[in-house]
């Protein structure tokens, strides 16, 4: 048995810059954290040798005849492609049983269908013996999601779950560049103790959002526009954390929230505008709502004197508290793993080698990192 976790994130800035639409003509910068709270890919033996699915978030469960790779379609779309992904490096022959779940909802805003494909990417890699990195992760979660499914997403969510940690995600047409923020212990500290999430209670298919913004991003004049703002705010946003200068962060979180509700008229609504204003009057100096918005979590930099009476305000609007803490240590494997010893065997070197090949030549198998370029 192999299992996996990867975290979820939120974004802080630049969200929208990471479509390929814009960064392909513009460069995009994103600045994130991914938070402790997981998806998670349980993979193992199949008692008959075929494939076995089960998702908990979904309420689905299929099952497929040994060397019957599963069609990739819905339900179950996602684990449907790692499964054809990892298939020609011993898979098929294999077969396996997957568990999915994730302590998050679906349509959250915080990223968890990309934490569970670089879940999938870990769990399948680990079960088969392969090599498997955080960028060769996050590359594959993207070839999954973009590629394969034709999801309308960038790609900041990959690496933000791949890596863990507080970073600037930066994106180009050759590649996609992780630096951390390399911040003080207390300084990490006191971020965190400022951040609040709250579950709106509406979730939603940010697809329709993100389908629209790319194809704006690329023809309309005001939505490029307010990118290259949005763009301008998460460098703002990285100099004003590495300065140690806090409460400048939520004041940025506050301009980047502005412009961001410009890209289109579904990013929020009047009961999420009513919610914000609410947080603000009660000492927010900024927030956002998480993903490409409509509904989620709502995102809230406060400063700790302010909280109590914040909380007691967006309580009796209905609003729920999720505590969290920073995730540090990206996604892999966790707990005691059981190796696929035959499979394993019968995979040898040569296919290892052979797998880690292709998944860097791929060009969303890229990532250049602060002290060289890997993929």
């Amino acid at each position: 048995m192999v299992i996996a976790r990867a975290p979820v994130r939120i974004s802080f800035a630049g969200g929208g810059t990471d479509l390929a639409s814009y960064y392909r003509r513009h460069g995009g910068l994103v600045v994130s954290a991914a938070i402790a709270r997981y998806t998670h890919a349980i993979a193992s033996r199949p008692a008959d040798g075929g494939f076995w699915l089960r998702s908990s978030d979904y309420h689905a469960w299929e099952t497929f005849r040994p060397r019957t790779l599963p069609p990739v379609q819905e339900p179950l779309a996602l684990p449907k492609a790692a499964i054809e992904a990892f298939a020609p490096f011993g898979l098929r022959e294999s077969g396996v049983d997957l568990f999915l779940a994730s302590e998050i909802p679906p349509g959250s805003g915080l990223g968890s269908s990309s934490a569970m494909a670089v879940a999938l990417a870990h769990a399948l890699a680990g079960y088969l013996g392969l090599p498997m990195d955080a960028a060769t992760a996050a590359g594959t979660a993207c070839r999954l999601e973009i590629e394969r499914l034709g999801m309308p997403i960038g790609k900041q969510d990959q690496y933000a779950s791949a890596f863990g940690g507080l970073n600037t995600i930066e994106f180009s047409a050759a590649g996609v560049r992780v630096t951390p923020l390399d911040l003080p212990a207390d300084t990490v500290a006191a971020l965190s103790s400022r951040l609040l999430l709250f579950s709106t209670g509406r979730t939603r298919n940010s697809a329709g959002i993100l389908r629209q913004q790319s194809a704006d991003s690329a023809t309309k004049r005001e939505v490029i526009s307010s990118l290259h703002s949005i763009k301008e705010l998460a460098y703002d946003m990285r100099d004003a954390l590495a300065a140690e200068e806090l409460d400048r962060f939520g004041e940025l979180l506050h301009q980047a929230w502005v412009h961001k509700k410009r890209l289109s008229g579904k990013v929020s609504n009047s009961e999420i505008d009513a919610w914000y204003a609410a947080a603000r009057e009660a000492g927010a100096l900024g927030g956002k709502i998480t993903g490409a918005g409509g509904g989620g979590f709502l995102l809230l930099y406060c400063p700790r004197r302010r909280q109590k009476g914040l909380r007691a305000a967006l309580r009796e609007r209905g609003l729920i508290e999720m505590p969290f803490d920073l995730d540090f240590d990206g996604a892999g494997l966790v707990g005691p793993t059981t190796a696929v010893e035959e499979e394993s065997e019968a995979l040898g070197h040569d296919s290892a080698a052979r797998f880690g090949s292709e998944m860097r030549e791929h060009p969303l198998g890229w990532v250049q990192q602060e002290g060289g370029l890997s993929r």
